[in-house]
């Protein structure tokens, strides 16, 4: 194992590792952009398609599961929920105050169709074009890191 060693840049650790952690950065903000530009072609606010995105993968969701799918903070996914309701492509149903599930409309579903499936299409595209052991290497190896990362975050 390298010696972890101290760069002019104020990193620590060995020289294979700062390049893999600078090359996952330029990958993540790659990819932000990517998703940026494709979201912004199908005429909907990113939050918008990412609530929609995880609607498609499970109707119905609680209000707490969806902000955990979608990535999005309680308020931005509070107010985008309301503006996609009052936009008629969500509806919810509230048990309690602590217990408030949506689910898709009619015509948000016609908005997943339009908008969401081609970006979903061109994702199974792009990873089709991966060895299924390619595949496979790639989910284990961002579940372990995501996993190290938290883990790591979680000391700071």
């Amino acid at each position: 194992m390298a010696k972890a060693k101290k760069t002019k840049e104020g990193f620590e650790g060995d020289g294979q590792s700062i390049q893999t952690a600078r090359a996952m950065n330029r990958f993540y903000e790659e990819i932000d952009e990517l998703y940026r530009e494709v979201v912004k072609g199908t005429g909907l606010s990113q939050s918008a398609f990412d609530i929609l995105y995880a609607l498609y993968e499970q109707d119905g969701r609680r209000l707490l599961e969806l902000g955990k799918a979608s990535f999005l903070s309680k308020q931005t996914l509070a107010s985008s929920v309301k503006r996609l309701e009052e936009q008629g492509l969500v509806r919810t149903e509230a048990q309690s105050r602590r217990y408030v599930q949506v689910f898709l409309t009619e015509k948000g579903h016609a908005c997943i169709e339009a908008s969401v499936m081609p970006v979903i299409r061109a994702e199974i595209r792009a990873i089709s074009t991966l060895a299924p052991e390619d595949q496979a290497l790639i989910r284990g190896l961002a579940d372990r890191y995501a996993t190290a990362l938290r883990e790591e975050f979680q000391k700071l």
